[in-house]
This record gives structure tokens, sequence and C-alpha cells, in this order.
């Protein structure tokens, strides 16, 4: 507030008041963006540099668990080690997926798994909290075409609300979460044992909040509905008439079929003659181990080097007839360096160029896998995944060789 200055005896003073809430609002908004922004690129590092160990773990678990001298006992070691690599994976995924600012994709996605992923975010809040959650996820789920890290967002502000109302009444509570399929549409629906919404109509509106200052924005549930909206679906909310039980949040989202995606090949069967010369190229000496321990006896040759400017220089001297190398090495040669290097200097492998890295949605990647039609491998990836993917692309460059004239 301003006052003007002491008026002259015997006259009226005038008092002006300048409402500045609004602009303390945004203010707070702008610094709150900020630190978003921060966190997300010191994110995008730590999943980078978490994906290429776990990589290596999940990878060697699974070589470990088909192999013929580990006995019952082992067996059983090896799947929970798994497990546990899978279950940190998703967490550095989800908290990535969060802090990341991207446009929207339309990508085959399971609307159930994104829920389940996003449960296990706040499992063990939720569990030293008392919160108990009962899923019921319809089990015949098609899928369909979103965005997956977008719901996620949506599903983690729903559950973060409903834990918040749970806790500011009891000490302990339950979430009820459903999944089901209608026929031109699919429903996820978050109901709590909360008190229930004060004014539902207001729920989605930007800034409203009704937590104590300081704990809650009032952005994160319209940021919900305009995600929502922008998948051409709808948001609500109620209070639900059942004893015990406070706001029912339901997501509807229109079912976007999607056509079958390529079968992943199958791990070439036992007889077949080795295939390809193929060369390895990560900054990560396990990645690199992994992949050739993986390749070892299913290819005619594997080269093996660290960085893009000794790829170089095996290509000049070398016939290869597969690249596979991580994105986002570091070095004066990244790995979308090392692509254009090759489309100009050796064109004939363009196509036949698999790319690994830790964050397969960053946006600055969209461009370059869209342009260049080449393949990619999301670390840290299942074994099978790797070995149907690098034999598609061999069985793919072997049919247009064929048709050719001559083969290099």
């Amino acid at each position: 507030a301003a006052v003007a200055d002491d008026p002259p005896p015997g006259t009226y003073g005038v008092v002006l008041v300048e409402d500045i809430t609004l602009a303390k609002r945004l203010e707070r908004q702008m610094l709150l963006t900020e630190r978003l922004t921060t966190a997300g690129r010191l994110a995008s590092g730590v999943a980078h540099e978490l994906n290429n160990p776990l990589t290596a773990i999940l990878g060697y678990s699974q070589l470990l668990a088909a192999h013929d001298h580990v006995d019952a006992r082992g067996a059983e070691f090896v799947e929970k080690l798994r497990t546990q690599a899978l279950r940190t994976h998703r967490i550095v995924h989800n908290l990535l997926s969060f802090a990341r600012q991207q446009k929207p994709e339309r990508l085959p996605v399971r609307l159930n798994q994104i829920v389940e992923n996003t449960l296990a975010l706040r499992e063990y809040d939720m569990r030293i909290n008392n919160i108990v959650v009962h899923p019921d996820l319809a089990p015949d789920l098609p899928i369909t075409a979103a965005d997956s890290h977008q719901l996620q967002q949506v599903f983690l502000n729903i559950l973060n609300n409903a834990v918040d109302a749970i806790l500011e009444h009891s000490s302990r509570g339950e979430i009820w979460v459903r999944t089901a399929a209608e026929p031109e549409q699919l429903i996820v629906e978050f109901t709590d044992s909360g008190p229930g919404v004060r004014d539902p109509q207001r729920v989605f509106d930007p800034f409203y909040t009704t937590k104590p200052v300081g704990k809650g924005t009032g952005l994160g549930l319209s940021i919900c509905y305009g995600i929502v909206i922008e998948h051409g679906g709808a948001i609500r909310v109620r209070n639900s008439a059942e004893p015990g039980r406070g706001a029912v949040f339901t997501v509807e989202l229109p079912f976007q079929p999607v056509p079958e995606s390529q079968t992943e090949l199958p791990d070439w069967p036992a007889g077949t003659p080795p295939a390809g010369r193929i060369l390895l190229v990560d900054d990560e000496e396990a990645v690199l181990e992994l992949e050739q321990e993986i390749l070892r006896g299913r290819c005619r040759s594997i080269r093996a080097v660290r960085s893009g400017r000794e790829a170089q220089q095996v290509l000049d001297r070398e016939p290869v007839d597969l690249v596979i190398t991580d994105l986002k090495m570091p070095g004066d040669i990244t790995g979308r360096e090392l692509y254009n290097w090759i489309c100009r200097r050796h064109p004939e492998l363009s196509a036949r160029v698999i790319f690994t890295m830790s964050d397969a949605r960053a946006a600055e990647v969209g461009p370059l896998l869209e342009q260049s039609g080449c393949e990619f491998v999301q670390k840290p990836f299942e074994v099978e995944r790797f070995l149907g993917v690098v034999r598609r692309v061999l069985n793919h460059a072997e049919a247009v060789l064929l048709k050719g004239p001559s083969r290099h």
C-alpha cells in the first residue's frame, strides 16, 4: 500500500491503496517456473548418469537368469535383482517426465501401466502415512494413442491432492483407483476417503486452491484440465454419495485406435549363421561390455569404441554392416554428429544406425529420429528388445541390398 504525503492542516488527506496480491502471486509463479526449469536440467543429467549403470545391471541380470549354471536359489536372487533394477529405472523415468517441458505426443500407451507407474512414485509416502490403495484396473483395457508423460502428470496431480486431502483430516486413509473401457472412451477414476471438495465448480480454475499459503499454487489441477482437454477428453470432480468416501476425480479419454506395432523379432534360432559386422559406440565401458556379451556368437564381428572420433576411424578403414551408437556422448563428436558424418561419408550406412539413449523422449532428439527413420533403444533395455531391433535393422538392410545391383 502507498499513502500520500501528509495534507496541510484543515484539509482532507487522500490515501492510495494498491492491491499487490496478484503481482506477488505471479512473482511466486515465475520463481517456481525457474526452479522447475533448473530441476529439469538436473533430472535430465541424473537420469542419463543413472540409466547407464542400470543398463548394465538389468542386462547382466537377464543374461545370468538364462545361464545354465544358475540353480533355483540363484535364479530367485537374480530375478529380485532385476525387479529392483526395473523399479529404480521407473523412479528415475517418472521423475524426469515431470521435470521436462515437451510438446504432446500421440504414441501407443497402456493406461493401466501409466496408472501403476504413478502409484509406484508415491508408494513409499502412502505406505508410511497409512494410506491404503485399492486398484481396480480393467484387464482388457485397449491400447490407445496419447502422451504418456502428460497423462502421468495428470494422474500424479490428482493422487497428490487425494493424499493431501486425507492427511489434513486424518492420520490414515484409503484411495480407490479404477479404470474401465466404454464404447468410445476410456475411464480413469480416483476416489479418496477425505472430506470431499468444497467447491467442485472452481477446482480447475487457475490459482484456485484451498491449501494453506506456501503449500499449493492453484495451478496443478488447471494444468490437468488443459492436458485432458488437449487429448479430446474431459475431467470432472464430484463428491461421492457413499459413506467414508470423499472426492471423486474422473478422467475420460477418447479411445484412439492405433495400428498394430511391428512385432519384435525373436532371438536368432540355434544354428543360424552369425549375421553382420557391428560397430558399437558408447562412452560407458559397462554398456559396451554388455552389448558385446549380448551379441557375442550372433554376429560375424563386433568392434567396440568409446568415442565418435574412434568410430570414424574404424568406419574409414573397415567394412561395417550396422552401427549402434549412444546419442548423447561427451566429446567433440556426439552420436548425432557421428550420424551426420555417416550420411556424408558412408551414405549406404545411414539406414543402418541404431541409437541408444537414456532419454528417448527428449524434445531435441524427436526431430532426428523422425528425419532419419533410424531405430532407437532406450536405456536400460531388455535383452530381447535390443536383439529384436538389431535383427530387424539387419534383415531390412539385407532385403534392400538384395534388390540392388550389387552389395558393398
